[in-house]
């Protein structure tokens, strides 16, 4: 049997599209026993790398097996108990950002760092519709992330401000796009690549919010090297594997201070002699990153029943 590898650029119900180094992606299937014998009991996700059986007579290949991860951008199942793997093996997540028309959200925001933390990728923010704020409201939200340690990012799709630094940024690696519906990914995407046939989005002006333009993450061969992997507007997003007692981590500024409260899995909400509110209160945290952090930690489950994939 004549076994090759590649990776994984788009799903259907049925097919996998599989990049193994030709003009055109090979259509494959899955083996029915590859469950049975790989260590991950879920789907083959987009990025994945898999060993493939292409000497079939059949038009599709077999996916025999999915090689192991260094990487995962993963939330929690409609169940809540397991893991959803939405993209293996990128570097770096681009977590696109409006600051107006919608409205910056930084609970968002905020969320999507840690995800991206918590599957092993560098997280960056991008600012989009920059054009449609004050440099005063822009200034601070960079200011605030980049001050945390985060590369931040300034562009415009429709102005075409920020497009070379953010094109350089997607060079040579594995690169996911996510964020909230209606924030202009796809017309960055459009902006950068305008040959590729993305669809473009609107923002819904009677509520606020973008229509879901892509419904599935798709990987995209970049002409310089890489790949960017686009992926579904979100609008909620609770990353896999991070629970009450873990979520302190993923809050790069709270790290000298976790370790300094009384008790052990303080919540930093109502505990006494609880270092972290001791540095809220000396003006040491930013308040509105701490109460993201409360609403955060509020919104998830203790962590008793979690299973992941990997």
């Amino acid at each position: 049997m004549a076994a090759t590898t590649g990776v994984v650029l788009k799903r259907t119900r049925s097919f996998y599209y599989v990049d193994v180094g030709e003009p055109e992606p090979r259509l494959c299937r899955i083996r029915g026993n590859l469950f049975e014998t790989s260590r991950y009991d879920q789907r083959v996700a987009v990025g994945d790398q898999v060993r493939l059986d292409l000497s079939a007579a059949e038009d599709a290949g077999w996916i025999l097996e999915i090689l192991p991860r260094h990487s995962k951008l993963s939330r929690t199942s409609r169940e809540g108990s397991t893991e959803q793997v939405l993209v293996a093996n990128a570097e770096t997540l681009l977590i696109v950002a409006a600051v107006r028309k919608p409205d910056f959200r930084q609970g968002l925001t905020d969320r999507l760092i840690v995800a991206a933390l918590a599957g092993s990728l560098t997280p960056v923010l991008v600012l989009n519709k920059t054009d449609l704020a004050s440099p005063e409201a822009t200034a601070a939200i960079q200011e605030l992330y980049e001050g945390l340690g985060y590369e931040v990012l300034l562009t415009s799709a429709t102005e075409a401000q920020g497009l070379p630094a953010l094109r350089k940024r997607l060079q040579e690696r594995t690169t996911v796009l996510s964020g909230h519906s209606g924030v202009g990914k796809s017309s960055l995407v459009k902006a950068l690549f305008p040959d590729w046939d993305i669809r473009i989005g609107h923002v819904n002006h009677k509520v606020g919010k973008g229509r879901h333009t892509t419904v599935l993450a798709e990987m995209y061969p970049l002409p310089e090297g890489g790949y960017l992997v686009d992926t579904p507007g979100i609008r909620e997003f609770e990353p896999a594997g991070v629970t009450r007692t873990n979520l302190d981590t993923f809050f790069n500024e709270l790290a000298p201070y976790r370790t300094q409260c009384r008790f052990v899995g303080c919540s930093h909400q109502h505990e006494p002699e609880c270092a972290v509110k001791e540095a809220l209160a000396a003006g040491q945290l930013r308040p509105s990153r701490y109460e993201s952090f409360v609403a955060f930690w509020q919104s998830l489950p203790d962590g008793s029943d979690w299973k992941t994939s990997s």
